[in-house]
């Protein structure tokens, strides 16, 4: 029991609350404990989602499956991340994409009524779950006004300069793997790497591995309006 409650700690829900006051707050509620291997549906798309599922261990994925048999990966979860906060108080409370454990995972699962039960008994568990949601529609939004973007250059431009201004700086950071950020964009993963090389030939930018140099920022975001 120690050891969920330490894992739980670092939850973006429970942020700001002690073990103690974790431990006293889920001892009056109902939760369920699962563990999956390797390769397992945790649910599957139209499955109906009646509860947040907290990732203790491992990593979960979310992955659009097509009717080909290809995928596309939507995001990848780890310990202190929550998923089906988005659906379970909606009307349609349906997972809209296929979760699946990337890794041997555990998760604790906490019922509807027994997350309003957490968010009346403490106004700090309230305001996480308000917040997880705010950030959930931001990161919408971004991936919407990235779709409106017609050409994959003008993706990857309008990527670089929405990183940049959230990390106040133009080196930017990567925060995930290329093919989580093509996959975010709605872009094949090789098309990435080809744009970021037409980028740096133009001498918009350097990148290394895991990090973006912005070596013009003002033709940079000339280009994304050409």
């Amino acid at each position: 029991m120690e050891d969920v409650l330490n894992k739980l700690k670092g939850n973006e829900f429970f942020q700001d609350l002690s073990v103690e006051e974790i431990r006293d707050l889920i001892s009056n509620i109902g939760y369920n404990l699962r563990s999956y291997k390797k390769g397992e549906i945790i649910a599957n798309e139209e499955d109906e989602c009646n509860s947040l599922g907290f990732v203790l261990e491992g990593i979960v994925e979310i992955q659009r499956i097509y009717l080909s048999g290809k995928q596309i990966i939507l995001k990848r979860l780890s310990n202190g991340d929550v998923f089906g906060e988005a659906l379970v108080f909606s009307k349609k409370s349906k997972y809209p994409s296929t979760v699946i454990a990337f890794s041997d995972c555990n998760i604790l699962y906490i019922s509807r009524a027994d997350i309003l039960k957490l968010c009346t008994s403490d106004e700090r568990v309230l305001g996480n779950f308000m917040s997880s949601l705010s950030n959930k529609i931001f990161m919408l939004n971004s991936k919407i006004k990235s779709i409106a973007f017609k050409s994959i250059k003008h993706k990857v431009i309008n990527y670089i300069l929405e990183q940049a201004k959230s990390q106040k700086s133009e080196i930017v950071k990567l925060k995930e793997n290329k093919e989580e950020i093509a996959s975010s964009l709605g872009i094949p993963r090789p098309s990435l790497s080809r744009e970021l090389m037409n980028l740096r030939d133009l001498n918009y930018i350097e990148f290394d591995r895991n990090i973006i140099k912005i070596l013009n920022i003002e033709e940079l975001e000339a280009e994304l309006f050409d």
